[in-house]
């Protein structure tokens, strides 16, 4: 497993509000590894839209946005504070799909798990969630395929150092 991560990048990205992290938000990209650092770079986005950590097909993994800084990744039109509290997660692929690599989601699980054990977050589905279930979101994924239940036992693994 390769770890990027893009210099300088996040300092368009402000200080998280003195507020709790409690969420790990999961995502899919809608595209390639490649082409989603690429448009999260680019300069003169109306919103700076991001996500924290982005995982590839081949388990690379590209830290986009520092912890302690918050990116806009998980809006909610009904509630405010969802990217002030959460880390976002993009996972390469689409939401259609119907199968995803094992070394993606193992990468993506030992990241989660240690983002808990550093900031308290209980490894649950509650705190662990999709994008689709940030209150008042009207996108889809990670998709009605994500394997929830290998993802979350991938979590609990990882954070007792069994994977």
């Amino acid at each position: 497993m390769n770890t990027l991560k893009p210099a300088a990048y996040d300092t368009m990205y402000n200080r998280r509000p003195s507020v709790k992290i409690d969420r790990i938000v999961i995502h899919t990209m809608e595209g390639s590894f490649a082409g989603t650092i690429a448009w999260f770079q680019k300069a003169g986005r109306p919103t700076p839209t991001a996500a924290h950590y982005l995982f590839s097909r081949l388990g690379d993994v590209c830290q986009m946005v520092a912890d302690e800084k918050k990116c806009y990744h998980a809006g909610s039109t009904t509630e405010r504070g969802w990217n002030d509290r959460s880390i976002g997660f993009e996972h390469e692929g689409y939401a259609t799909q119907t199968a995803w690599p094992e070394i993606m989601l193992v990468a993506s699980a030992r990241c989660a798990a240690v983002l808990c054990r550093k900031f308290a977050i209980p490894m649950d589905r509650e705190h662990i969630i999709g994008h689709n279930e940030v209150p008042g979101v009207t996108h889809t994924d990670p998709g009605a395929h994500w394997p929830w239940a290998d993802y979350m036992d991938l979590v609990l693994a990882a954070s007792q150092g069994v994977r």
